[in-house]
């Protein structure tokens, strides 16, 4: 029985590193379009760019081109597709679409050949909405890329990053809807985030005790919690370009302590816990950033955003401590699992350290 958990594990780490090829860090996102939405009493005018490569039956000759009279003479079909990949509502109501222009402002030779239109569009809404929040909806089929979203109402501006996982956004929330929209947020962001994941599984299964996993859960939440409180309100400011690899460092170092068999004292484990933690919020930071500037309840967004995440690592904890309960009448196989999983969490630390430098 024990030879077959063996070999169950090992293929398990296999299957994981090659999955693990397979993705890149989600601590950090890249933009690669564009939404720029203002919202005036009588009306709202959309301006994005969509790449020709989101079209179907367009691109006739499928080079990644159109030509000026490709897109005059199937203006319909594009605004037609355009309208069913992206959903604008104010109070939960569709406006009416009152006007379509086709731009052409990207050329890539010397005719007039291009990757990309714009898309300018004037939706009429009720007055009696104006206040009321804006939701803006993307299709996960135009979402290959990420898309970074600009809305404006009076004097307010909003901006916030659309992607595979996040394919809508609602602006202009009250404080109570922010708080909610950010605990989901923070939630998304650790079970997602496959590094913050590691990290917290490698921390717990270095020694199972309730009372040390209270602790420096803790100590981790209070550092990852002063450091994004920090830089979401623009005090701290570091370039995740500096912050990613770091964070891969910590994966590794805790790693490696636990395969030297490195078992500091409670208080002092709990101080380096914190002193790793703190890096850890900045990557929160540098993730959220978008969604972070321009907030207009960023006390809400704080609050929110760290209970999601607390939510998140409870519920991590929550299924290895039902692991290892499980298994603690065996306790060689456990003890092979959780050898296991350091050495996955090394493995993913140098991975990740090698992507990001």
């Amino acid at each position: 029985m024990l030879k077959f958990f063996e070999i169950q594990l090992r293929q398990f780490l296999v299957f994981f590193l090659f999955a693990l090829a397979g993705h890149s860090s989600v601590a950090h996102l890249i933009t690669a379009g564009n939404l720029t939405l203002n919202v005036l009493p009588d009306k709202a005018v959309l301006l994005v760019g969509v790449p020709v490569a989101f079209f179907k039956g367009i691109d006739t000759n499928q080079d990644g081109l159109l030509q000026p009279d490709e897109i005059k003479s199937q203006r319909d079909q594009i605004i037609e597709q355009l309208d069913q990949a992206i959903e604008i509502k104010m109070g939960g109501l569709k406006g009416e679409a009152i006007d379509d222009q086709i731009i052409v402002s990207l050329h890539v030779d010397s005719q007039s050949s291009t990757p990309q239109i714009e898309w300018l569009r004037q939706l009429k809404f009720s007055e009696d909405n104006f206040n009321l929040p804006v939701n803006v909806e993307f299709s996960e089929r135009l979402l290959v890329n990420e898309y970074f979203l600009k809305v404006q109402r009076s004097e307010v501006q909003e901006v916030a990053l659309l992607s595979s996982s996040h394919t809508s956004h609602a602006f202009f929330k009250d404080r109570w809807q922010t708080f909610l929209s950010f605990v989901i947020e923070g939630w998304n962001h650790i079970v997602y985030g496959y590094d913050h994941v590691v990290f917290v599984i490698i921390l717990l299964a270095a020694g199972v005790q309730m009372k040390r996993w209270l602790w420096v859960l803790t100590s981790f939440t209070l550092a990852h919690g002063i450091t994004y409180a920090l830089a979401s309100f623009g005090l701290v400011q570091v370039k995740p370009e500096l912050i990613e690899p770091i964070i891969a460092i910590t994966i590794l170092l805790t790693a490696m302590l636990n395969l030297f068999k490195i078992q500091p004292r409670l208080r002092l484990e709990m101080a380096g816990v914190f002193g790793l933690g703190l890096f850890h919020g900045l990557g929160f930071a540098s993730a959220m950033s978008m969604q972070l500037n321009g907030a207009r309840f960023p006390v809400s967004t704080v609050l929110g955003f760290n209970l999601g995440v607390e939510m998140g690592q409870v519920a991590i904890a929550a299924v290895l401590g039902f692991v290892f309960w499980a298994l603690k009448n065996q306790p060689e196989l456990l003890e092979k699992i959780r050898i296991v999983m350091i050495w996955i969490g090394f493995f993913a630390g140098a991975f990740w350290l090698f992507e990001r430098i």
